[in-house]
């Protein structure tokens, strides 16, 4: 199961990086994180085999950390080499044990080694929250995907945010599409 979530590392000189990415629970306890060769959080990872993983229900963090390179409020983590954001919900702990290379990635697998809860989430599941991750994740693809199946997704996930989500989703969307007009 992947889990989207918001991750931080620490570069060498003290700075936090927030990205937002899957992580990936897999057998036994272990969790994984896919990431790209180039990208901060690799750089950062591969020298610090620490980073906390970011569980969070504030879906303009996502968009926020992505498209406009946002630092939130944060606190070090005392036991990780990252930072825990004021505003997740749920903050862990991830130490690397070890990696497997891929095509332009890599597979960082490790263990949870250290919890903490800041705020209870809503309860429920609101389908506006994964429209946007779906819509974010999609922009965030351009070069990769065609632009015609960035276009359909951004419209399909307008749909659903206008439905069903709240302030929050719709300011989310509406950064997006800004994200996507601009750079289009």
């Amino acid at each position: 199961m992947i889990i989207e979530t918001i991750v931080s590392t620490i570069s060498a000189d003290g700075a936090p990086n927030f990205a937002p990415m899957g992580a990936r629970i897999a057998k036994e306890g272990q969790w994984s994180i896919v990431v790209y060769h180039g990208s901060r959080t690799y750089q950062n990872l591969r020298a610090s085999r620490s980073c906390v993983i970011n569980l969070a229900s504030d879906v303009r963090l996502f968009v926020l950390t992505a498209l406009d390179d946002h630092t939130p409020a944060y606190k070090m983590a005392a036991t990780a080499k990252g930072a825990t954001m004021d505003d997740a919900d749920e903050a862990l702990d991830f130490v690397v044990k070890s990696e497997m290379e891929m095509d332009g990635k890599t597979e960082f697998i490790g263990r949870i080694t250290g919890r903490r809860v800041i705020k209870t989430p809503a309860a429920g599941y609101c389908r506006a929250r994964g429209a946007v991750i779906e819509a974010l994740i999609t922009v965030t693809r351009k070069g990769v995907l065609p632009d015609s199946q960035i276009v359909d997704q951004l419209g399909r996930s307008r749909v659903i945010v206008d439905k069903t989500g709240g302030a929050e989703e719709l300011e989310a969307m509406e950064l997006i599409e800004k994200h996507w007009s601009e750079n289009d």
